[in-house]
């Protein structure tokens, strides 16, 4: 078999080509997944230390819902007073700073 893109010979077990990366059908390559994203303090969206927007922007929800649910958390149990701290500690900052050109050195 050969590919229909490049026109390597590949193997008949072969799924991609190993020239080209176009599936054996002819479809388009093989997409490379996106590097998992970290879990870090939004500093840009922060309240207190920035654990809840941190955790919002991971998982793509809402900043509010977050909140919410954390302050739920307090009233119903308590146990979420710990664990914003634990975070608070654990969790980098995700500081993006940017020096204006005249500042730079």
């Amino acid at each position: 078999m050969y590919c229909t893109s490049c026109g390597v010979e590949m193997k008949d077990a072969d799924r991609f080509c190993g020239q080209c990366g176009k599936a054996a059908g002819g479809s388009a390559p093989a997409q490379p997944s996106a590097p998992p994203r970290r879990l870090m303090r939004d500093m840009t969206n922060k309240k207190i230390a920035g654990v809840c927007a941190g955790i919002a922007r991971h998982f793509e929800w809402d900043t509010t819902i977050v909140r919410v649910a954390f302050l739920a958390g307090v009233a119903l149990h308590g146990f979420a007073v710990p664990a914003y701290i634990i975070a608070w500690i654990c969790m980098p900052r995700d500081d993006i700073r940017t020096v204006p050109a005249a500042q730079a050195v």
